[in-house]
């Protein structure tokens, strides 16, 4: 994909989000404007599974490609954030700005985080996407930033009760399927991040 392909949100797409459109409708207009059609999507996505997720595996690639399959027919706000934090993690070191705090596309994908953050429910996603920036920033040097976006996971994982010793024994609710494996990969990763 050449640097043109690699837009921005656009201001104006902001506006949005005071009218009637949803945040799943917004988000997707929005990753169409940063990442392209389908087949640009498709391609951040192959290009994550056999990069970045070889040795920061957090993301199920059996689980992804079912939301993947899905956003097609009913827009994810959760699924399209974790789409913009994949492709800002795999782009080419070339165009990479050394000074992370000047690059656009990270700027957007931030700013697109904190406003589905504000809109839906904490999620699997969310948690995955803030990892990826997590990553992005602290391999660019910004420590401050890397180190709220951990503390943000941390507080995700509390939120989604991974602090309780129950969460991770059989006695949770067999109502609520998870997938500890995940979870705990999850969580290795936050440690890994922050350490």
């Amino acid at each position: 994909i050449s640097e043109q392909r690699w837009g921005t949100v656009s201001p104006g797409l902001f506006m949005a989000l005071d009218r009637v459109e949803d945040i799943h409708s917004f988000t997707s207009r929005c990753l169409s404007e940063v990442l392209g059609g389908r087949d640009n999507i498709e391609h951040v996505v192959a290009r994550y599974f056999s990069t970045t997720n070889t040795w920061f595996t957090i993301v199920d690639r059996v689980e992804f490609e079912a939301l993947l399959k899905n956003i097609w027919v009913a827009p994810s706000a959760e699924t399209s954030v974790l789409l913009l934090g994949m492709s800002l993690i795999t782009r080419l070191p070339q165009n990479n700005n050394l000074n992370g705090m000047a690059d656009s596309v990270y700027l957007s994908v931030k700013t697109m985080l904190s406003v589905v953050k504000t809109k839906v429910c904490l999620s699997i996603p969310l948690m995955q996407a803030e990892l990826l920036i997590a990553m992005y920033e602290a391999s660019h040097g910004m420590h401050q930033q890397a180190y709220m976006s951990v503390g943000s996971c941390c507080q995700l994982s509390r939120a989604l009760g991974w602090w309780d010793k129950n969460f991770w024994t059989g006695q949770r609710r067999a109502g609520m399927p998870i997938n500890l494996q995940l979870c705990s990969a999850l969580w290795w990763a936050i440690v890994y991040v922050d350490w």
